[in-house]
Order: C-alpha cells, then sequence, then structure tokens
C-alpha cells in the first residue's frame, strides 16, 4: 500500500510540473524593526453620582405591629 502512495504521489508531481522544474535561487529578505505600539489609554468619561439611599425600615416591628393589630 506504502509503494502505491509513493507511486501515486511521484506521479502527481510529474504531471505538476513540481518534479521537472529547476530549484528557484532563494531570495534574502532584510527584516525592517517596525516601532513597538505605544499603549494610549481610553479617555474616561464622568462618572454619574450615586442614587439616594433608601430609608430603612425595620421589618421586624412592621410584622409585629400587624400581628397586634389582628
Amino acid at each position: 500500500m506504502l509503494k502505491y502512495m509513493i507511486l501515486s504521489i511521484t506521479a502527481l508531481m510529474l504531471l505538476g510540473g513540481c518534479a521537472t522544474k529547476e530549484p528557484e535561487p532563494v531570495l534574502v529578505v532584510a527584516e525592517v524593526e517596525k516601532p513597538k505600539p505605544v499603549y494610549v489609554a481610553p479617555k474616561r468619561g464622568k462618572v454619574p453620582p450615586l442614587p439616594k439611599r433608601e430609608k430603612d425600615i425595620d421589618v421586624d416591628s412592621a410584622v409585629d405591629n400587624a400581628m397586634a393589630g389582628l
């Protein structure tokens, strides 16, 4: 099975022209140093004021008063 796989890959390379092409010279590309990106903090908006506190209700005394009224 490995034999047929190698033969089929070789045939595809020959038909595609990969095996008959001469190797092209390797081009050396000089790398240009890119400047590092500078972090810019996003501008922050105004914080809305906190809502007014609700009055604390004493639930236990309200339940006791309601039960006493019955």
